[in-house]
């Protein structure tokens, strides 16, 4: 993540680079046993997968809109909802329509969220 060059991500998504590396940066302490460190490193290479294809524009304005939606709950402290943001009618859009684009950093989402919300 660290190392992922965002000189280019637009203005409009860089609250989505803000709010993803403080979500990461306040699970990180929590990490503090050798298979949580290495979730850990494995959540920051899928996070700056992420970050070069927002760089890149590789990201579709539909997920941009979800991920910032998203953003937005996790700012809020809302971890339910970020948990739902992408649920549409029961589904989990990102992870039913979206795969080929989401699949590579929502797990590691997923997994922060979690660890989050489980810290209070």
């Amino acid at each position: 993540m660290a190392s992922a060059d965002v000189s280019r991500v637009p203005a409009d998504q860089k609250a989505v680079l803000a709010s993803l590396n403080a979500l990461f940066n306040a699970c990180l302490p929590l990490a503090n046993n050798p298979a949580r460190k290495r979730e850990m490193d494995d959540n920051s290479k899928r996070l700056g997968a992420l970050f070069w294809r927002l760089n890149e524009g590789q990201v579709s304005a539909h997920v941009v809109a979800r991920l910032q939606q998203l953003c937005a709950a996790l700012d809020a402290g809302n971890y339910p909802a970020a948990t739902q943001i992408q649920a549409r009618r029961g589904k989990v859009e990102l992870t039913t329509s979206d795969w080929d684009e989401c699949g590579t950093w929502l797990t590691a989402l997923k997994r922060l969220i979690k660890v989050r919300q489980m810290a209070g």
